[in-house]
């Protein structure tokens, strides 16, 4: 009774045989009807077209603007504004017109074939043969649990909280292997390196001048060990054996991005304000000027000392002033005679000993080493 209720209030005809009282507003209920109870009561499946038999989702109708009463005249009418809007003359190099000229020309060939249009309208009406015919249809999706901020924000404090333990640890195996090096007096090549024999030749001097010795003897070995500790604790290791810092951990320089770029902007803003102005910069930003017209940093510790003093000494910050000094400069380097002409042949040389390609691997070695001691 209730079906037949609801179907006689949407079609706006009174059934007196049914008992209750009438509503008093029919457009209300018919309303509520129409959106809410038929597809409660009616429980079709909805058609959608997973395996794009015909036009895929949405439909060949509604991909055209049309309902399925359109006629074939209302199809073609629609089917040519259509591709004339999203033709892909009319939008070059558009991926998404493009796309939608090709779904508007399916609907069309669709729609415009008798058999075809009957079919679509068929499984339109009866979705569950759609599925029994061609098979069920399952999209997997991946969705993870935890958003991708939340893993990359855990990620980032892990390596935060490892960097600094991983650099320390790195640090002291650096220097326990120069206090060993520098108490044994091992030779570079040995063990040693040209710090720990420094080290070794700054604590012997340091126990020599505190007993009045020359030498250290054995029984002076802890005293020996004491005066290394004290010099490696003074020691500034820089490099890849540095103690580590709060500065270097990494959601520490993430966090300090923004203000170090804002600082970066504002001198920038600061120095192109003063040359806009005139005023004269100081030799800090003389030289950054000047970086940024050679291009970049490196190429200005490419230069000697002599030509460094020699652009901040003509005021080369300003562009007409460094534009005269790289034309000067390439013109007194084309004055000079090719190098590239064929040198005449070494004489032979006789072939080195073992034990001089030894001492030739440590001297390249051991050529950059560099270390720092504190006057404390």
């Amino acid at each position: 009774k209730t079906f037949i209720y609801i179907v006689s209030v949407a079609g706006g005809r009174r059934m007196t045989a049914i008992e209750g009282p009438r509503p008093r507003c029919l457009w209300a209920t018919r309303l509520v009807v129409l959106v809410v109870a038929v597809p409660m009561v009616s429980g079709k499946v909805k058609f959608e077209d997973k395996w794009q038999k015909f036009c895929g989702e949405p439909d060949c109708y509604t991909e055209l603007g049309l309902l399925p009463n359109a006629t074939k005249s209302q199809i073609r009418r629609a089917y040519r504004n259509l591709s004339l809007e999203f033709h892909p003359d009319k939008n070059p190099g558009d991926k998404v017109a493009a796309e939608r000229f090709r779904r508007v020309a399916r609907a069309n060939e669709v729609l415009t074939n008798d058999e075809e249009r009957k079919k679509l309208d068929y499984y339109m009406e009866n979705p569950a043969e759609y599925w029994e015919l061609y098979g069920p249809y399952i999209s997997y999706a991946y969705a993870p649990k935890t958003s991708v901020a939340t893993v990359l924000l855990l990620l980032l404090l892990f390596v935060s909280a490892m960097q600094p333990a991983i650099q320390m640890s790195k640090h002291s195996q650096y220097v326990d292997k120069l206090k060993k090096a520098a108490l044994n007096k091992w030779p570079v090549g040995g063990g040693g390196t040209p710090e720990s024999l420094e080290i070794r030749k700054l604590a012997e001097q340091k126990l020599s001048a505190d007993a009045g010795k020359k030498k250290v003897t054995k029984l002076d070995r802890k005293k020996l060990e004491e005066a290394v500790d004290a010099i490696i604790r003074d020691l500034e290791i820089e490099g890849e054996f540095r103690k580590p810092s709060w500065r270097e951990v990494p959601i520490v320089r993430v966090c300090m991005l923004p203000v170090r770029y804002g600082r970066a902007a504002s001198r920038y803003l600061s120095i192109e304000y003063k040359r806009y102005k005139g005023i004269d910069l100081d030799e800090e930003e003389q030289q950054e000027v000047i970086e940024r017209f050679l291009g970049g940093a490196d190429a200005w510790e490419a230069l000697s000392d002599q030509e460094q003093d020699t652009l901040i000494a003509q005021a080369c910050w300003r562009r007409d002033n460094f534009d005269a000094w790289l034309a000067a400069r390439n013109h007194s380097q084309a004055a000079l005679p090719d190098q590239t002409q064929a040198k005449p042949p070494a004489k032979d040389t006789p072939p080195l000993s073992a034990k001089g390609k030894q001492q030739l691997r440590q001297r390249r070695k051991t050529k950059d080493a560099k270390f720092v001691v504190s006057d404390d």
